[in-house]
């Protein structure tokens, strides 16, 4: 049986859900459009390791952070689910989100240390493991983005 709309209580949550998804999104967006591309032609040719370096801990402080947001928008949506007649796509939104956080783990702690140690941006080592960090990466970006959307879509009615 479907409850009422539970009105004040969910605008509040999901003013903690969302915009901590979409903060997440546009740190991950940044990093990714902006700040690695960057960094990758004015700092990669002149030092590697001072590349490695840096990217390595913006990818380790984009996972915390992912960890604080990502952890208020579980507990934000788990908080909307509560008085949702249909709690289904509640539970499809943190689960998208562990699983992002799960992706975002695995970058930092498996691909970017592998990365770091290459000590040749142009190697064939380095082009073997970029295509792998994308990928993860651009998981990571994607499940975020439709976890935002899908918390934003959301209706009680």
């Amino acid at each position: 049986m479907r409850k009422p709309p539970s009105g004040l209580r969910d605008r509040v949550l999901a003013a903690v859900e969302i915009p901590a998804l979409g903060i997440w999104l546009g740190a991950l967006a940044g990093f990714a459009f902006v700040s690695a591309p960057l960094a990758f032609r004015i700092v990669a040719p002149l030092d590697v390791t001072r590349f490695a370096a840096l990217t390595a801990q913006t990818v380790g402080a984009l996972t915390v952070w992912g960890y604080v947001l990502g952890a208020l928008a579980v507990v934000a949506g788990l908080l909307r689910a509560v008085t949702a007649g249909d709690r289904t796509w509640d539970f499809a939104r943190a689960a998208l989100i562990i699983v992002a956080l799960g992706l975002a783990t695995y970058e930092q702690r498996a691909i970017v240390p592998e990365m770091a140690a290459t000590s040749d941006v142009r190697s064939p080592a380095y082009h073997a493991l970029h295509p792998s960090s994308t990928q993860v990466y651009g998981g990571v970006v994607l499940l975020v983005f439709v976890a935002l959307v899908a918390a934003a879509a959301r209706r009680d009615d």
